[in-house]
Formats: C-alpha cells, structure tokens, sequence
C-alpha cells in the first residue's frame, strides 16, 4: 500500500518536472511578447510609448529573458502542484473534508487571479508613478536627474511587487479561514477586532505607495469587507437557530 502511494507521488513530480520545463521552454520562445506585456505595466512607459531599456552587460538581456521564463514557469507550475497535491489527498477525505479543502483551494486561486488583476491595474502602475514622479519634482530645482530603466532592475522591482502582494492576498485567505474557523463564536472575533484593525493598515502600508491617501483607501476598504462578513456570519448563525427552533 505504501509503495503505491511512493509510486503515485514519484508520478504525480514527474509531471510536475513536465510541466515546469514545457512552460519554461514556451516561455522563453515567446521572451519578446512577455517582455513587451510587462513593459505595458508602466504606466509611464504606456503613456509615452517608450520601450527601451538600458543593458550594461553583454549576457544580461539572455538572463534577463531567462528570469522572465522562470518566474513565469514557477507560477504555473505552483498552481499546477497545489491541483496535483488536492487531487492526491482527495481520495482519503471525508466529504466534508474534500469540499471544505476544496473551497480553500478555490479561494487561494481566486485570491491569486484578483491579487494579478490589482497589481498589474493598479498597484505597479501607481508604485511607478510615484517614485518618477521625484525626478519630475527635482528638474524645478537646481538638481536633475535623467531616468533610464535598466531591464534587470526592472524585473526585480516587479517581482518584489509581486511578492508582496501575493504575501499580503494569502493572509487574507488565511484571515478568512480563521473567521470560518471560529464562526460559532463571535466572541472570539470581537476580542480581536482591534488587532485585525490594526494588521489591515499594515498590510495597505505594504501594498500601496507610501502614500497617506492610498493606505487609508485599502485600509477601510478591507475593515468594511470584515465587518460585512461579520455581519453574514450573524445571520446566518441567526438562520441556523430559527430553523433549528422551528423543527
């Protein structure tokens, strides 16, 4: 029994091995296309039409092309695991067990696709923004400074917007299933409002630009969003006991 569970797994990397060096490889065959698409997030680069890069080293648009198709293919290839890794716990669940762990990996997809649809909309092109915006500031003054975007560097700003977002999306996953966890007692949820409070606007001073006006956005945006949550689970604790009064 054992060894049909090893072989399974064996199988099941294998695929994943695949999986990653196939999106690798197509990848890297469409590197320009990519590129460009990732270019467009700048906002300032959409609004002048300027798409260069500075380079400073012979190999770095390959490595460059190659960190694209790497970081690409790890994305893919992590959601393709997290189906594989479902898929092979699925057999030994409960039913309860299998739609709870399967909603979980519903809304950490979810959470993922909004978390891109944010960030390439609005997060980086504001990110952008806001830091070329004190070169523009400065040419008024007695100092100047001339920006050119060196392709590695941007790509590393990307990612760590990325990350960063994507670190901060998951936590509200991981939020959403501590309120599911303990739904049954409010008490528990109430004791910590402050606290929850209090991490919203860490968490919008992390993902938005050191901006007051931003952070207190995404900070009450998400403090209305847990207390319209709250506000669902009472009534649907309150169904739950009318029901259970009238039979």
């Amino acid at each position: 029994m054992i060894y049909k569970y090893l072989l399974e797994i064996k199988y099941r990397s294998f695929f994943s091995f695949l999986t990653w060096s196939f999106t690798m490889i197509n990848c890297y065959y469409f590197k320009e296309t990519l590129l460009y698409i990732f270019m467009k997030f700048s906002s300032e680069s959409h609004k002048n039409n300027l798409f260069f890069f500075l380079t400073t080293d012979v190999a770095e648009v390959f490595t460059a092309y190659v960190e694209l198709s790497y970081y690409l293919a790890s994305q893919i290839t992590t959601i393709f695991i997290g189906c594989q890794f479902f898929f092979f716990l699925s057999a030994g669940l409960y039913v309860f067990e299998y739609v709870y762990l399967k909603n979980i990996i519903l809304t950490i997809t979810i959470c993922w696709i909004i978390c891109i649809f944010i960030l390439n909309n609005f997060i980086f092109p504001v990110s952008w923004s806001f830091f070329l915006e004190f070169q523009k500031y400065l040419s008024f003054q007695n100092l100047t400074f001339y920006f050119e975007v060196k392709l590695n560097e941007y790509l590393i700003f990307y990612k760590s917007i990325y990350y960063l977002c994507s670190l901060v999306f998951q936590a509200m996953v991981l939020f959403f299933i501590f309120l599911d966890l303990f739904k049954t007692n409010l008490l528990i949820i109430k004791k910590f409002r402050k606290f929850f409070y209090f991490f919203f606007f860490i968490f919008s001073t992390f993902l938005t630009p050191p901006e007051v006006v931003y952070q207190l956005a995404i900070g009450v945006c998400m403090i209305t969003i847990y207390e319209l949550i709250i506000l669902c689970m009472i009534f649907q604790i309150e169904l739950v006991n009318i029901k259970s009064t009238i039979n």
